[in-house]
């Protein structure tokens, strides 16, 4: 099952990741979803995008380790060039992005949420975290850049290098989220916060947005060229294939 729940009301789009178990992400899932986001920033009187999920617990648990474990190489293109389209789509959208994270965000998931100009996350019963260096990978440089701007180089490096998978208080304070919200108001709060960046004014607001993205957009196609055939790599290599092959047999990975 690869589904995007999409809502429009009042100039507002919802989508909400119904993707399976773990809305574990696949080709169909990530085609769905970009095709989805294209959709969104093509209408032309959008003013602001909700991203969450249909499960009652996961935001996302990132990438479906099957989605990668014993896959031809094609299958992996694919996968890694939807990968980044949806990075760039998000990180690009023409009105405020708004994460409303309603449990784990892991990986992929945590970076769904770092593309988003605005971060909100249930107050209890979650995680966020990059695991990608315990499973043979590291994180591509456009997405650490992100993070950076967001907590710093020190808490970058401490999350990446650590292995920290801070609850929502600690993702609070050290700024990797903006505001803890009671589970049952998740939703609320997060239209209450979309409709009222919807009244701001549009083109100044669309202005902003592009101005906020200067820094990357300068070299963004480039740099995720670089990213897409950098990670395709670490996909081939012996540490990345033992990584999810222990993700698939649910077990630590082995390695030299």
């Amino acid at each position: 099952m690869s589904n995007i729940q999409e809502t429009y009301v009042n100039s507002i789009l919802e989508l909400s990741l119904n993707l399976g178990e773990g809305n574990g992400f696949t080709v169909p899932g990530f085609a769905a979803f970009e095709a989805a986001l294209t959709k969104g920033a093509a209408m032309p009187d959008i003013r602001a995008l909700i991203i969450t999920s249909a499960l009652p617990d996961t935001f996302s648990n990132g990438l479906n380790p099957n989605a990668v474990h014993g896959q031809p190489i094609e299958q992996i293109e694919k996968l890694i060039g939807h990968f980044f389209a949806v990075l760039k789509a998000i990180h690009t959208f023409p009105v405020p992005v708004v994460a409303a994270i309603n449990g784990h965000a892991i990986g992929y998931g945590a970076m769904v949420g770092l593309m988003s100009d605005f971060r909100l996350i249930v107050d209890k019963g979650a995680r966020v975290s990059f695991p990608e260096l315990n499973i043979g990978i590291s994180l591509p440089s456009f997405v650490t850049l992100s993070l950076q701007d967001l907590v710093g180089i020190r808490v970058t490096r401490d999350l990446l290098f650590s292995g920290l998978a801070p609850k929502p208080p600690e993702a609070l304070e050290i700024g990797l989220v903006d505001e803890l919200v009671e589970k049952e108001k998740l939703m609320d709060r997060a239209r209450q916060l979309a409709k009222r960046l919807a009244a701001l004014p549009r083109n100044a607001v669309r202005s902003q947005k592009e101005i906020s993205r200067w820094r990357f957009d300068l070299d963004l196609d480039a740099m995720l060229e670089r990213d897409r055939a950098s990670t395709l790599k670490l996909l081939g290599s012996a540490e990345a294939m033992e990584g999810f092959a222990a993700l698939v047999e649910k077990r630590r990975p082995r390695f030299d």
